[in-house]
């Protein structure tokens, strides 16, 4: 269908016409109005010429209204005609609307009106389309992330990533699994659900995201922040992880009262800093955004070596961290896919630092 254009130049040629005909017919039309009256109204040659006036006025004020009515119903028609067209194209009104068939001026006021509850229509279902998706999106995408892609272009959604410096933190749930041989799967949702939501609150806190959800663990991220900041991301990744601890001894209490006295499960952390890849992996019509690298894998070790209740830090993260935390050394782990024997620390509490 070809694309309706301005009537630009039929509002001009109707213009100049009514223009043409009001000057052809004022002069004759006052003369001839002025002899009609002289027949039978008795007037000074005074009042002759202010009558005269007053009438040339009279009418030529009325016929520049009815041309102008002419006109703004004619043009105002193809105005809206294109209007619509194009409004139709973009979505912005229901592809079913239809304009009035009418050329009257009413008729121009009419399809006005349709034209705007169309339009209004039309964006309150946008608007609600994206509430409903910005709703939807922020509850499976973490919201830095998404203010992220957001800022990109529309080309800088692409496969592959940027190096960054990151603390990685991985958390596994001790005893899930053979807990899921003997409840039923709604309490079992209940539990899980109740501690990734614990544990996801507690690295919003400080400053962290989650990746991703693993079962029953938890991947997250601590970006290193810019130089003008002074926040450490180690340090709000051990602070989160106390947190999380002393928080999933509150939920073991809470369990233990609704679902089961014997309910036994522990929980196990894993920190790691270092050089991570951070971007979109998978193909061109599947991506998913998540970090890569030794370092995730190292702090993924780390959290296997964890017991109960243990946040586990390796050498180089705790000499970052000399003086800010309360540690015990452990004995030295082989690290699966590393050579050699790694010192590790387990974190008991952070030091409050003063003056």
């Amino acid at each position: 269908m070809a694309k309706a254009r301005p009537p630009l130049i039929q509002i001009f040629g109707l213009s100049l016409l009514a223009g043409v005909i009001i000057s052809l017919i004022s002069m004759p039309l006052g003369k001839y109005t002025a002899e009609i009256m002289g027949k039978y109204i008795t007037i000074s040659p005074w009042q002759e010429i202010a009558a005269a006036a007053i009438l040339g006025i009279f009418y030529f004020g009325l016929i520049i209204y009815l041309f102008a009515l002419l006109i703004a119903g004619l043009s105002g028609k193809n105005i809206l005609l294109y209007l619509a067209s194009e409004l139709r194209s973009r979505e912005l009104v229901p592809l079913k609307f239809k304009m009035s068939k009418g050329y009257w001026l009413a008729d121009a006021y009419r399809d006005i009106s349709s034209l705007f509850e169309g339009f209004i229509q039309s964006y309150m279902a946008c608007k609600l389309e994206k509430d409903k998706y910005s709703m939807t999106i922020n509850t499976f995408l973490d919201p830095n992330l998404r203010k992220e892609i957001e800022e990109r272009g529309i080309h800088e959604i692409y496969i592959g990533g940027k190096k960054k410096t990151a603390t990685i933190f991985f958390s596994d749930l001790r005893g899930f699994t053979a807990m899921t041989e003997y409840y039923d799967p709604d309490r079992v949702i209940t539990i899980l659900n109740d501690y990734l939501s614990m544990a996801t609150k507690m690295i919003d806190k400080h400053g962290g995201r989650v990746n991703k959800y693993i079962g029953d663990a938890v991947m997250a991220v601590f970006e290193e922040p810019s130089k003008y900041r002074t926040i450490l991301d180690y340090d709000n990744a051990v602070t989160a992880s106390l947190d999380i601890q002393r928080e999933f001894k509150a939920l073991m209490k809470k369990w233990r009262a609704e679902i089961d006295p014997l309910l036994n499960l522990g929980l196990g952390i894993g920190l790691a800093r270092g050089q991570v890849v951070s971007g979109n992996i998978g193909s061109q019509t599947r991506m998913e955004h998540t970090v890569i690298g030794d370092t995730v894998n190292f702090a993924s070790r780390l959290c296997s070596k964890a017991g109960d209740g243990q946040v586990i830090i390796p050498e180089e993260l705790h000499a970052l961290m000399t003086g800010m935390l309360e540690t015990d050394a452990l004995e030295p782990v082989e690290i699966k896919g590393k050579t050699g024997m790694y010192n590790i620390y387990s974190v008991i509490n952070r030091k409050m630092i003063t003056g």
